[in-house]
């Protein structure tokens, strides 16, 4: 089962925290700014983070995106499997678009780690790390990331 994600349409800006809240579905949020403490001071960072997504007997839990101005890129999350017969995967990929809709680049497919169930099933803690041109970080509007999932 295959299930495109578009997960992140600006809805509101909290102006007072910093914080765009995003609605789409399902509902995610992201965030633009600089680096963390003791990194470089020209790094900068967007993220995005999709909250619970369902993919057939699957669940995703606080799906991570960060990309950083130096062309690097890690994604994470947490899964698991309600019901499998022969181990569950999920995978994820990613398409990344500039605010007038442009797709730049691609990242993925992810996989996690093969996946038994119970009760309650087992959570898989698991990410990737990926690299694409720094040039066109500048022009990622993280709000229209699209994640592909399937399990």
């Amino acid at each position: 089962m295959e299930r495109r994600i578009r997960g992140l349409k600006t809805a509101l800006v909290l102006a007072t925290a910093g914080v765009a809240a995003l609605v789409g579905v399902p509902a995610a949020q992201a965030a633009t700014g600089p680096a963390p403490v003791g990194a470089s001071s020209t790094l900068e960072v967007k993220s995005a983070v999709w909250g619970e997504l369902h993919v057939g007997d699957c669940q995703q839990n606080n799906g991570t995106m960060v990309i950083r101005s130096d062309g690097t890129g890690d994604w994470s999350a947490t899964t698991f499997t309600y019901h499998t017969h022969s181990g569950d995967v999920w995978h994820s990929s990613f398409d990344f678009y500039t605010t007038a809709g442009y797709h730049l680049f691609g990242a993925g497919t992810f996989d996690s780690p093969r996946m038994s169930d119970g009760n309650p099933p087992p959570k898989y803690n698991w990410g990737g790390h990926f690299t694409f041109n720094p040039a066109d970080f500048n022009g990622v509007d993280i709000y229209k990331t699209i994640q592909h999932s399937r399990c």
